[in-house]
């Protein structure tokens, strides 16, 4: 039998978008809240239609994908402080 879930926890994913500071241009990726999706973790509102899909087998990308230092740590810090 499972246990059922926590509603406090927390459901995240990840949001790949182009890094305007980069060039060529890059992908940076950036972890949302899953039940609020508008902005990400480390604040930055994020727009629909910048949202970008890299392709599943890694085609296209002519520098590494990129992932947003101040969203990790908060996931970090979260999952740290669940683990209490």
């Amino acid at each position: 039998m499972t246990e059922p879930r926590d509603p406090e926890v927390a459901v995240y994913e990840m949001w790949a978008e182009h890094d305007p500071a980069v060039s060529p241009p890059a992908v940076v990726w950036h972890v949302v809240a899953k039940d609020d999706a508008t902005a990400s973790l480390c604040g930055r509102f994020l727009e629909p239609s910048q949202r970008v899909v890299p392709a599943a087998d890694g085609t296209g990308a002519e520098v590494p994908d990129r992932y947003c230092d101040p969203c990790l740590v908060t996931v970090r810090e979260a999952l740290a402080a669940g683990n209490r």
